[in-house]
Formats: structure tokens, C-alpha cells, sequence
């Protein structure tokens, strides 16, 4: 069954023999991604970042996986200088492994000391009905986020070639770097948001919301601008000449770092909304944009290829973070985009 999925979809006959390893890869991954919102619960910013994922993009796998996948890709071009999607796959299941056998003992040091008398005081513990109502909407916000990030890979593997799978996700990958200021922010600002807005300093916390967002803004536009005038050599150095530095690689490039550029500048407001109890909004604001997203992206795709799926993607990207931010500021009276000021900076500057 998976199998079937994976050859309808991204239209790729190599994968298929692997679902075995994706499996578990993607197991790994859900442990990885546990136990780093448990340290985070702990308020232990430090390991949850080392040993969990980065958030948001979607890509699993914490700072100590990723230096050992790295370390030991790196070894494996040394000595032979090629390798095989399923070595590849192994050895991120390997790294993947150890970070998650890490993440479990660090944890089962943590819980353990736990004083089992603590909360007795109190007259009724949480029902599960409570955490459901909670929860059902984060997973809901979870699916949609997942089929969206990945919907755009689906579509040109079912519509288009092999070829523009690998050069729409090789440039799509790049556009980490646009995002990654943002998502170092969404790191550190959940129990922020609850904690503040909880006490009723939305004053204090929209200007830290938009500090933050100022401060996270500028990287990623000058990332974007880098990408305009040296994207196709970037994409040549990083992967292969002949096959990806291309007009069309480049413009898919740009596209898709131009729209997470307006994700950043949108500021946290996925994370006030779900932080702030109106993750039901959030849900409908995605639910609402995911239809449009593949009845735009099938019709782009169909003549456009590459190109027009990046521009589906982007626009509803676009449009997505637009309707968060004017829901966040609706819900919360707060505004969470960058500030066109150079305030965020000269502070930062005085305290040196």
C-alpha cells in the first residue's frame, strides 16, 4: 500500500524498494519530534533544539543528528565519492537513532526526578476531554501544514517528469535558509506568548512580537537577495551543474524564498494564535487555503510545470500567513508582522 502511494505520487519507481527504510525513518522521526517537545515542556530550550527538530519546516531531526549525518556523508564522499539512496536512508536512521537513544535517557533523568507528590493539592486533575479539545485542533493544524509543505512534490510527481521532481526539491531546499531566522525565533517564543499573554501584557508581548519578527526579517531578506543575484551558481556549487543550474531551478528558487520572505515578515502569528487558545481559528484559516492551494497548483502545474507550482505555493503561502496575521491581531489585539523601524537594532546596539 505504501508503495503504491509513494509510486503514484512522486511517480519514482527507485522508492518504492525503500518504504521499508522510510518506515522507520519516519518512526524515528515522530519519537525525535516527542521528546523534543517534552525538554521544551521542561523549559529546556538547550536539549529539545540538540536533540529534536527544527521546528517547522518539517525537517526532523535535531542539531546532534544532523551532525552526525553530516559527519558521516561527509566520509562516505572521501572514500568513494558516490553513494545510494538506500546508504543515504540508512545512515539518517542510524543518526536518527542515537539522537533519539539520547533524547530518552536525558529524559528519563529529568522525569524521574520528578517529586511525585507535586499537584496533589489540587481539587480535579485535567480530563481528557479537555486535552482533546486542545489537541484535535494541533493535529488538525499538523496535517494540513504536512500536506501542504509536501503537496507541491505530489503534484509534480504525479503531473511532470523525474527530472523537475529533483529540481523543484533541490531548489526547494534552499528556501530553508530564507525561513531559518524565523524558525530559530519560534524556538524560544511559545511559553513566552502563553506565559504574557496569560498576565495581560499583550502590550509588552506585540512589541516583542514584532522586535522579534524585525530581527528575523533582515536576515532572510538579505538571504533572498543573495539568491537574486548568485542563485544559479549557489545551485551549481551545492548540487550539480548539469542538472540543476537552470533557468527554471533558478526561478523556482526565487519564487519560493520571495514567499516564505512574507512568511518571516508575518512574524509568529501561527504561534499566537495556537498559544493564545484560538488554534481553532488557525485550523479554519488552513483548511480554508489547503483546497485552494491543489485546484490552483494541479491547473499551474498542468502548463506551467516547475515554475507554476512554485508560483501555487507561494501564493498560498502568501496568503496564508496574511489571514494569520489579520486573525491574530482580530483575536488577540495584537500585531505580530516586522516593524519598518530601525528601533529593534539600536537597542541591541546599547546594550553593546
Amino acid at each position: 500500500m505504501v508503495g503504491d502511494l509513494v509510486s503514484n505520487l512522486l511517480n519514482s519507481p527507485a522508492l518504492v524498494g525503500l518504504t521499508g527504510l522510510m518506515a522507520g525513518w519516519i518512526a524515528i522521526a515522530v519519537v525525535q519530534e516527542i521528546t523534543a517537545e517534552t525538554f521544551r515542556g521542561f523549559h529546556d530550550i538547550r536539549l529539545a533544539t540538540l536533540l529534536g527538530g527544527l521546528a517547522t519546516a518539517g525537517k526532523s531531526g535535531g542539531l546532534i543528528m544532523r551532525v552526525l549525518l553530516l559527519g558521516v556523508l561527509v566520509l562516505l564522499w572521501v572514500r568513494s565519492e558516490q553513494t545510494s539512496l538506500a546508504t543515504v536512508m540508512l545512515v539518517c536512521i542510524g543518526s536518527g537513532s542515537v539522537s533519539v537513544v539520547l533524547s530518552l535517557w536525558l529524559l528519563y533523568g529529568k522525569v524521574s526526578s520528578l517529586d511525585s507528590s507535586e499537584g496533589k493539592e489540587d481539587k480535579e486533575p485535567v480530563s481528557a476531554k479537555e486535552v482533546l479539545d486542545d489537541a484535535i485542533p494541533f493535529l488538525g493544524i499538523a496535517l494540513t501544514s504536512f500536506v501542504l509543505q509536501a503537496g507541491d512534490l505530489w503534484i509534480l510527481g504525479a503531473l511532470d517528469s523525474e527530472r523537475a521532481v529533483a529540481v523543484y526539491g533541490a531548489a526547494s531546499r534552499l528556501v530553508l535558509f530564507v525561513a531559518m531566522p524565523l524558525l530559530i525565533v519560534n524556538l524560544v517564543l511559545p511559553p513566552i506568548i502563553a506565559e504574557m499573554y496569560a498576565q495581560g501584557q499583550t502590550g509588552r508581548l506585540e512589541r516583542t512580537l514584532r522586535t522579534f519578527s524585525t530581527l528575523a526579517g533582515v536576515p532572510s531578506l538579505l538571504v533572498l537577495i543573495v539568491f537574486m543575484l548568485l542563485g544559479g551558481p549557489i545551485l551549481e556549487l551545492v548540487y550539480s551543474k548539469t542538472i540543476y543550474h537552470s533557468d527554471t531551478a533558478v526561478l523556482v528558487l526565487l519564487i519560493l524564498s520571495a514567499a516564505k520572505l512574507t512568511a518571516v515578515w508575518s512574524g509568529s502569528c501561527g504561534m499566537v494564535l495556537q498559544f493564545t487558545g484560538y488554534q481553532n481559528s488557525m485550523l479554519r484559516a488552513s483548511i480554508l487555503t489547503s483546497p485552494l492551494f491543489f485546484v490552483v497548483a494541479i491547473l499551474a502545474t498542468q502548463r506551467y510545470g516547475p515554475v507554476g507550482v512554485a508560483c501555487a505555493a507561494g501564493a498560498t503561502t502568501a496568503l496564508q500567513n496574511v489571514i494569520m496575521v489579520l486573525l491574530a491581531k482580530r483575536k488577540t489585539g495584537m500585531w505580530t508582522h516586522v516593524m519598518f523601524s530601525l528601533t529593534p537594532f539600536r537597542k541591541i546596539l546599547s546594550r553593546w
